[in-house]
């Protein structure tokens, strides 16, 4: 069995410090979670579990909906810190809790629109209408790029109406505009001044570049930065033009890693970096709250029958020297607009309860045994950030090592493989921290595996990996 319950997860997790791994590389996005939530989620979990960082939802004022769909969020009606995931005073309250757990905040900046409706009154109580924010933005705020009959983007391979026109009819910022700059700008700023550590660039693609960057440029600190690009190859924005930004998300990284799953094609993972910009430009991901959410068989979820792949790709993902690695976390959906489930006055019901378990329909993928066991293989790995003695078989299993530091081998395929690898670790006894009775905090196991002479010989059941990690203080104990 490859995974443990959440709650055996969180025992072994309790006692653990906030400061459990150095340097820490995996952040995770939690996405429509509560601030009280999340700050909650960082102490107990995030923390100890040695992630780098949480990525939230867009903090700002937005529209209200029938039946409070997801994309609401999307939608800017003012830049006062009052969502449905909790008030300002929440929100520094998170930040604050998470720093001191060790867990960055990076937040989900909407820069490109306000929008989408002809009006109404925000989440904070400020009334709008598309065009017309009071004290914010007004008319000669926005592009209106007068094509297609209603200003939207109809040509996608058109640079003009890709960052002139309306996406799905929210209303463009003309970001050009030193005053909309500006503004922009003084929202992030009051967001680094409560100590958010970087940004997610909504939509950036359909933003000048060069306007981004006079945007950072207005920054009255560093924050790290990186970009959503839904990149189209044949398309007329490259990754490249953002680069000087910041990072960018490798959008279609998360297509070709189910593909060396669900297809078969072991040398697709081996060579998986190949076509996005450099590792350290680069974040990955297996889904996310869009990708979810297409109902593409070629997308990995969690919601979906891929979930035995899903969870083996995450564990490839995190043990390959590839990337920024962004986790993601959500709730069961039935379809496309589905939101979080909230209350009476909006605002988004809990998600653990008084013994810090998962209530449905938030999944809390996040918190899978393995997860926790990657992140730490990715923290203790990263001196290593290369691979070595890459083995496949052509279809479905694959195995190498990161150095003298660790080893992972991964069966997905439905039968059993039983066979010796080379690796590069000291010969010894380890144990396999992917396994049900790996204990992470006492570093022991009860049956451990050889290696001699640089030589391990395995035996996988069906959708099942091993992970091996040099650890000093790994004790055996024999049952």
């Amino acid at each position: 069995m490859l995974l443990r319950s959440i709650s055996a997860f969180l025992l072994v997790f309790a006692t653990l410090s906030a400061h459990a791994a150095a340097p820490r590389t995996v952040f995770v996005q939690l996405f429509e979670w509560p601030w009280r939530e999340i700050a909650r989620e960082c102490e107990t979990y995030l923390g100890p579990a040695g992630f780098s960082a949480v990525q939230v939802s867009p903090p700002h004022e937005h529209i209200h909906w029938k039946n409070n769909p997801w994309w609401e969020r999307y939608q800017v009606v003012s830049y006062k810190l009052d969502s449905r995931s909790g008030t300002e005073a929440e929100f520094k309250d998170m930040v604050k809790r998470c720093q001191q757990a060790g867990v960055d905040v990076y937040v989900d900046a909407v820069l490109n629109h306000t929008t989408g409706i002809p009006g109404g009154t925000g989440s904070g109580g400020s009334d709008f209408t598309h065009y017309n924010y009071p004290g914010i933005y007004s008319y000669n705020d926005f592009h209106h790029c007068n094509r297609n009959g209603n200003n939207d983007i109809r040509n996608f391979q058109d640079r003009y109406e890709l960052q002139n026109c309306e996406l799905l009819d929210l209303a463009d910022l003309a970001t050009e505009s030193p005053y909309v700059q500006n503004v922009l700008a003084n929202y992030l700023n009051s967001l680094l001044d409560m100590g958010v550590a970087g940004f997610r660039i909504d939509a950036a693609k359909h933003i000048l570049a060069s306007d981004i960057g006079e945007i950072l440029s207005k920054l009255k600190r560093s924050a790290y930065i990186y970009q959503e690009i839904i990149y189209d190859s044949q398309g007329p924005v490259q990754y490249a033009e953002y680069l000087p930004n910041g990072d960018v998300m490798a959008y279609d990284y998360a297509r070709v890693l189910a593909h060396g799953f669900q297809g078969q094609d072991p040398k697709a993972l081996l060579n998986i970096a190949s076509q996005f910009p450099a590792s350290h430009e680069s974040i990955v991901f297996v889904t996310n709250h869009d990708l979810e959410r297409t109902n593409d068989q070629g997308i990995l979820s969690y919601n979906n029958h891929q979930r035995q792949n899903y969870l083996l790709a995450q564990i490839f993902m995190l043990a390959w020297p590839y990337g920024y690695p962004q986790l993601y976390s959500g709730y069961k959906f039935n379809n496309f607009d589905d939101g979080p489930p909230v209350d009476a006055n909006l605002r988004t019901l809990g998600i653990l309860d008084n013994q810090d378990l998962c209530v449905s329909p938030w999944t809390c993928e996040h918190r899978e045994a393995s997860v926790a066991a990657m992140v730490e293989f990715r923290n203790q790995t990263d001196k290593a950030f290369g691979a070595t003695n890459w083995w496949d078989n052509g279809k479905d299993a694959v195995a190498f090592s990161r150095g003298s530091f660790g080893f992972v081998a991964i069966n997905y395929s439905n039968q059993t493989l039983s066979r010796s690898f080379s690796t590069s670790m000291a010969d010894g006894v380890y144990c396999n921290i992917l396994d049900e009775n790996y204990e992470l905090t006492q570093k022991s196991c009860s049956q451990g595996i050889k290696v001699k002479n640089g030589s391990v010989t395995l035996s996988l059941p069906p959708h099942s990996a091993v992970a091996l990690l040099k650890k000093t203080s790994t004790k055996i104990f024999k049952k």
